[in-house]
């Protein structure tokens, strides 16, 4: 009972974000754009899919069924919309284009029939060529509530969406206790990218709750396949493919790799299912949820990844300036070692990060933490080194002792590795979030090993895996908390002024919402005559400064001289 009401309320989440993303495409496609009614459909949608649901697994109260997983599915909604709406945003590609997107969206831009210019967007190229799932059901939110920051709830909605499907996979394979279940799924759930991003309007956070989603109903589609487990599998990909360009790239990775254990394993019929299963939810998430970018950048530009590919010398080189000096003439495998066992930070200048011993941790390499969303080097957290050599003896362990069960298990976390691996910056966390997941893999086939050893070694790695998600939530959640009080007092004391001010927004742009929703009287102005400029105000808060030395106090000084 725990593992199916598990199974269909982790589906309910998803099927709210599928339908929301179907919707709008569908309205896209007849030149209307996102309004309300779109939330609201959704939710009906979400309602009878339980409904259903609740028909086809015969459960004996269906009413009764609906609303306890309805009346939960809003409570969750709801919780998670204060929740975020509590934070701002404060990281830079969450200000300067994801908000933009959701903003453009909510001011009737609607992309499937318009590219916005320059002149409407200076994010422009990045919002008409990016993929737009996330951008999407966060701008219908937006349009129900009128408060950006609680759009972000989606990022939380994900991670328990990704924790109940992966607690009703390891119910469902009868190898772990209700106890083991809810722990190893929180841990997978949990990932130190999710956590970090979970404030922010970024988007690899909800890559990897997808990618855990789309693993644990691919486990259910090989255990116990029905049309429910299928259309959950279909929307995961749905969402999965909408979230970015690697969500793809990943998507098919790990389908094929699945494809290929069913094949060696002479499951002909899985096998089928699973091919059958996967075209259509690809040429739904790409034909038609993606149709913008996918279809028009192929159409239009020559590559569905456009700009990033497809443009020749004129391609969009975002990892030059996004990497440290050093990392430019590593190999591929140098800088996987080295981002993983240095000193967390986020410093571009640095010739090469401070390789450090695992397990060590001192409060400067907790500093990248405070703001999150994006830490280059040490990204999975500052234990992380040391669980990667707890995971490299375990393999070792499980090598000498192989049984039919841990080959299967392995195979997952080489299968994992792989798909990882695919991608030529997986020294980025960020980039590739499954890494995670395979630690956390291997610390559940060891915990359950036969093998003294070996269970001691797992219980060490989960343990490890718990205080190394310690350090990365205390700082990052003190960290925005701190950084959310300095900016809202900073926009209190500016909103003081009953006078026009001259601001300079710069990249900044979505920060109008910001000032207006303070009652702000402000004047977008060129940065030699502002008043104020937005790309200090955002150092400011971020350092934390001193109330005295804030821009609005020297601001405030500065306009009571000119009154003497």
């Amino acid at each position: 009972m725990i593992g199916s009401f598990s199974f269909i309320l982790g589906l309910t989440l998803l099927s709210f974000m599928f339908f929301i993303l179907a919707l709008s495409a569908i309205g896209f496609g007849m030149g209307i754009f996102l309004l309300p009614i779109h939330l609201w459909l959704s939710a009906a949608g979400s309602l009878i899919f339980v409904f259903i649901s609740g028909i086809f697994y015969k459960k004996e109260n269906n009413w009764k069924w609906l609303f306890s997983i309805g009346s939960l599915s809003i409570l969750l909604m709801y919780f998670f919309m204060l929740l975020s709406g509590m934070f701002y945003d404060i990281s830079y590609d969450g200000q300067v284009y994801h908000q933009e997107a959701v903003i453009q969206l909510v001011n009737h831009w609607n992309p499937f029939q318009q590219y916005l210019t320059k002149e409407q967007s200076q994010s422009a190229v990045l919002l008409n060529h990016y993929a737009k799932g996330p951008w999407i059901y966060e701008a219908v939110l937006y349009t129900v509530t009128g408060q950006i920051e609680q759009s972000k709830a989606f990022n939380l909605l994900l991670i328990t969406a990704s924790f109940l499907l992966t607690f009703s996979a390891l119910q469902n394979s009868q190898r772990c206790s209700v106890n083991q279940a809810i722990f190893f799924s929180l841990l997978l759930a949990f990932n130190p990218v999710s956590i970090y991003q979970s404030l922010s309007f970024y988007i690899d956070g909800q890559l990897a709750s997808l990618l855990l989603c789309l693993l644990a109903l691919s486990y259910q589609m090989i255990r116990q396949y029905d049309r429910f487990v299928l259309a959950g599998f279909i929307m995961s990909i749905g969402l999965l493919v909408n979230v970015k360009f690697t969500g793809i790239v990943y998507a098919v990775a790990c389908i094929g790799l699945l494809g290929g254990w069913l094949w060696l394993l002479k499951k002909r019929e899985s096998y089928w299912n699973l091919g059958k299963a996967a075209i259509i939810a690809f040429i739904a998430g790409i034909c038609i949820l993606g149709y913008n970018p996918y279809i028009t950048n192929s159409l239009f530009y020559g590559h569905p990844f456009y700009p990033l590919y497809g443009a020749g010398s004129k391609s969009m080189d975002i990892m030059t300036s996004n990497s440290p000096k050093g990392f430019l003439q590593m190999s591929g495998i140098k800088k996987l070692y080295v981002a993983n066992f240095s000193m967390a930070t986020n410093q571009f200048d640095m010739e090469e990060p401070v390789v450090k011993p695992p397990f060590r941790v001192n409060a400067q390499e907790l500093r990248p933490f405070i703001y999150g969303a994006d830490i280059r080097i040490g990204g999975f957290g500052p234990w992380f080194s040391g669980m990667l050599v707890i995971s490299g003896f375990i393999l070792l362990f499980l090598f000498w002792s192989p049984k039919k069960d841990t080959f299967y298990g392995v195979g997952l976390v080489v299968s994992i590795m792989i798909s990882a691996f695919i991608n030529p910056e997986s020294w980025w966390a960020r980039y590739v979030p499954q890494i995670w997941f395979a630690c956390i893999c291997l610390a559940l086939i060891a915990w359950s090993n036969q093998k003294k050893a070996i269970r001691y070694l797992g219980r060490i790695l989960a343990g490890a895996a718990v205080i190394n998600l310690a350090l990365i939530s205390y700082p990052y959640i003190l960290g925005n908390y701190y950084c959310t009080q300095a900016l809202r007092q900073e926009l209190k004391e500016i909103a003081a002024y009953h006078n026009p001010i001259n601001v300079c927004f710069g990249e900044f742009t979505s920060n109008y919402v910001r000032f207006a929703q303070n009652n702000i009287s402000f004047v977008d102005a060129p940065a030699d005559i502002a008043d104020m400029n937005i790309e200090v105000m955002r150092y400011n808060y971020l350092t934390a400064p001193a109330k005295e030395q804030s821009l609005a106090a020297i601001f405030a000084k500065e306009r009571m001289d000119e009154h003497e």
